[in-house]
């Protein structure tokens, strides 16, 4: 027996007027969540393209790929290649859901250079400011051994743990940041809009400024020079930023600055076991992904920022070359690299288990930077309430005790 409409029973339904809830329901099926972008790079005819469009293109092309971009990229390929989906299928696919629209552009001109017949590797090595050559190393060494999709899973942790520590160190770094900004803030409301009003009163109170507190003229120097002669402090902060910055920009001043952040008390230890916990993960990945030791030192060498890190590798590769082991070759920087670093490597080296023993020295690594963060966070915070208390007990006595002092004058008159 057919059934009509009307024989069905409306229990069947979620909701009484199915006929109400279709329409929205088409609307939302209707939705996309992928961008239609299909811009590749050195192919799409940008000539064509109107003002409006070059003007977004300028902006997405220097917009920023992030590290976590790149992670959930490299994981999401390694588990579609793991499941037998192409790379080039594999790589649109990521490209058309990606949020990042230069990321976007990116991939979908790796897919297009890879159709073409050019290696994952090759086709990433176009973008030098987005990919470092350790990534590019690695995807090259997966391609070469058969095992990409091992490489790029690792690759992602790598890139994962890389994220965290960016996100520890920047933890660890808001609060005394967003204090000192509150203070700042707060000083200068107090000098532009408090202080000119307590002046003004304890004038017309008849208050002469030498019998003002101490504190309080000191006060009143601060905000005479901002107020006066502010533009000549733009201008001292803006040469200084200038001299700075070109001073940094040789080569003798980007080492000697370099070499000053290693030696700041407390912070100069957090950096060097940051930089020896990039330098020894770096190096497990690369050499067990099956790339010449040479080879490994030289990537591993631009992996790491501080130059003083940077001069210490090229010397290693050096003694490499003349046939010296990488332990050896470490030994003579105890303040870059610490003896059980050294001896840890040694020990790698002589058991022809160099990648296992240094993947675990960067674990103990990630512990101690770890370690050393929370209590850097913790010595910051009983500094920075001493520092914040300090700071409102002297603004206390500039502004509150000249009050009790008219208050004096006022009772005698």
């Amino acid at each position: 027996m057919e059934l009509k409409n009307t024989d069905i029973d409306n229990s069947d339904y979620f909701i009484k007027d199915a006929g109400i809830g279709d329409e929205i329901l088409n609307e939302v099926k209707s939705l996309k969540m992928g961008i239609d972008d299909d811009f590749i790079y050195g192919v799409s005819d940008e000539s064509t393209r109107s003002f409006s469009q070059r003007v977004n293109d300028f902006l997405i092309d220097h917009s920023k790929v992030t590290l976590k971009d790149k992670s959930y990229m490299f994981h999401m390929l390694a588990v579609m290649v793991d499941s037998g989906v192409p790379v080039v299928q594999a790589v649109k696919t990521l490209a058309n859901y990606t949020d990042n629209m230069r990321f976007r552009r990116i991939l979908h001109t790796i897919a297009h250079n890879c159709e073409g017949g050019a290696k994952l590797a090759d086709a990433m090595s176009r973008f030098e400011d987005v990919f470092t050559e350790a990534e590019m190393g690695i995807v090259r060494a997966g391609e070469e051994t058969g095992r990409l999709d091992v490489t790029l899973f690792k690759l992602s942790s790598q890139l994962d743990q890389q994220y965290e520590l960016n996100m520890k160190l920047w933890s660890a770094s808001i609060y005394p940041i967003a204090v000192l900004a509150v203070l700042i803030v707060v000083t200068v409301g107090m000098l532009l809009f408090v202080l000119p009003s307590l002046l003004t009163l304890l004038t017309e109170g008849g208050m002469t400024i030498d019998k003002l507190p101490m504190a309080t003229r000191v006060l009143m120097s601060i905000q005479k020079a901002f107020t006066d002669y502010w533009w000549l402090m733009l201008i001292i902060l803006g040469m200084a930023y200038g001299f700075f910055s070109v001073y940094i920009g040789t080569d003798y001043g980007a080492v000697k600055w370099d070499y000053v952040k290693l030696r700041l008390p407390i912070i100069g230890k957090l950096l060097r076991k940051i930089y020896v916990l990039r330098f020894v993960s770096m190096m497990g990945l690369l050499i067990e992904a099956g790339i010449p030791v040479i080879r490994v030192l030289k990537v591993t060498g631009n992996a790491v920022s501080n130059r003083i890190y940077k001069l210490e590798i090229q010397q290693i590769i050096n003694k490499v070359k003349t046939g010296a082991k990488i332990s050896e070759s470490m030994a003579d920087a105890e303040f870059l690299f610490s003896h059980e670093v050294v001896e840890m490597i040694k020990v790698g080296e002589s058991t022809a288990q160099l990648a296992e023993v240094t993947t675990k020295v960067a674990n103990q690594y990630q512990r101690e930077v770890d370690n050393t963060l929370r209590k850097v966070t913790a010595l910051f915070e009983p500094i920075m309430i001493l520092f914040v208390g300090l700071f409102v007990a002297l603004l206390a006595v500039a502004i509150m005790a000249p009050i009790f002092s008219l208050n004096s004058v006022v009772t005698l008159r």
